[in-house]
């Protein structure tokens, strides 16, 4: 595919489950979307998951894709603006602390004994997981897979990785404060 491909015949092949087309349609928009969601959201990951998302309701929809006037970017700008702001409210709703921040690091004694108790904690909550809240956390944030990545290791959808991670994440957090205030965190 090359940039001067009408974008109403590369649709129409899309919709035919075109391979070929549906590559060129990721290539030319991808980088863009992310870009778009990078800029709204400043966190990389959060971009990727949008940018993600957005090519996964590309392929959800694509079949009921009717040019109205709008270019099929304009679709996917569309949807990425929905997403984005889904995931900001959802983060506004419902922040959250990385468990890349539970890294060991630490200025001082006091706090590498805090960042020891930290980790300890965290091992603990992670260890009180059921099997799949532990692995999706495993893939997500030890080996660094994507969404997609992810749910084609767990055999899932990326809709439910996202919801496994949701949960797994707020049951660590609510484990981690229980044992804070066991002991007077």
């Amino acid at each position: 595919m090359n940039a001067t491909t009408p974008h109403h015949d590369l649709v129409r092949r899309a919709q035919a489950a075109d391979p070929h087309a549906l590559a060129a349609i990721y290539e030319r928009f991808s980088p863009g979307i992310f870009r778009y969601a990078y800029y709204r959201v400043g966190d990389v990951e959060l971009a990727r998951d949008i940018q993600s998302d957005v090519f996964l309701r590309m392929l959800e929809g694509i079949g009921r894709y009717e040019d109205r006037g709008w270019s099929i970017g304009s679709w996917l700008y569309r949807i990425a603006h929905a997403r984005t702001v889904d995931a900001l409210r959802h983060r506004d709703r419902h922040p959250s602390t990385s468990l890349d921040d539970w890294d060991g690091a630490a200025d001082g004694p006091d706090e590498a004994l805090d960042s020891g108790a930290d980790q300890g904690a965290l091992r603990q909550a992670v260890a009180r997981l059921c099997e799949a809240q532990r692995r999706v956390l495993l893939l997500r944030h030890v080996y660094g897979l994507s969404l997609e990545e992810t749910s084609r290791q767990m055999g899932r959808t990326v809709g439910s990785i996202k919801a496994l991670q949701h949960r797994a994440h707020e049951r660590v957090a609510r484990l981690m404060r229980e044992e804070a205030e066991a002991y007077g965190g």
